[in-house]
């Protein structure tokens, strides 16, 4: 004979504990680091995370305390004049919203990566992440750090509509669509990339494209 209970017992994953379950699965995502920390081999490919626009080195930061390589190319940026009185540029990030890293690659290492904080996605996605071979990580911190991506830095002029090649960085040989970019061959360009899929929009400095 089979008995029917009529009251449940226990209680949801949680509950009572006054933490969001996003928060929660955030929080243990990011207890998961040590995954990520696995180190790769020296000559092992990057992957690229995509991060909060302006957190490009608190990101960085917080993978590196937590004993993970990674890397932010930097460049001079832009020169500002204000009431007669000039800004000196100030470094800043290449890519705008990218975080290259490395690890020994795993599904706990992704997860965990994204679960930190200011991190929206891994490049390609977890399942599929694109990788960047570690020669073109170099040759575009090389790029970098000799001046050749600096926002003043003159290049060719680009038009509204060109079909344009990404030359370097994470996202190197992919084509796009210039939306909109300065018309005196400096500083970046707002580029709708394919990637996956779909068209992004994503912003490129104007020395990392080519004309096709």
């Amino acid at each position: 004979m089979m008995m029917q209970h009529d009251k449940f017992d226990g209680s949801p994953v949680a509950v009572g504990t006054g933490e969001r379950f996003d928060d929660r699965m955030r929080r243990i995502r990011a207890d998961m680091l040590h995954f990520a920390s696995r180190k790769a081999r020296d000559d092992s490919p990057w992957f690229a995370i995509r991060v909060m626009s302006g957190r490009e080195k608190a990101v960085n930061s917080a993978l590196e305390g937590a004993d993970i390589e990674a890397l932010v190319p930097m460049r001079m940026g832009p020169e500002y004049r204000r009431r007669g009185r000039v800004i000196p540029p100030v470094p800043i990030p290449v890519m705008t919203g990218y975080v290259l890293v490395r690890f020994a690659a795993s599904d706990e290492a992704f997860l965990a990566i994204r679960g930190l904080q200011h991190v929206i996605d891994v490049l390609g996605g977890c399942s599929s992440p694109m990788r960047i071979a570690d020669c073109e990580v170099k040759r575009f911190k090389a790029l970098a750090d000799d001046g050749s991506l600096d926002w003043e830095k003159p290049t060719i002029v680009f038009r509204k509509g060109e079909q344009v090649r990404i030359s370097a960085g994470p996202l190197v040989s992919l084509h796009g669509r210039i939306i909109t970019c300065r018309s005196d061959g400096k500083g970046d360009a707002v580029v709708e990339v394919m990637m996956f899929g779909r068209e992004t929009p994503t912003l490129v400095p104007l020395a990392n494209l080519e004309k096709v």
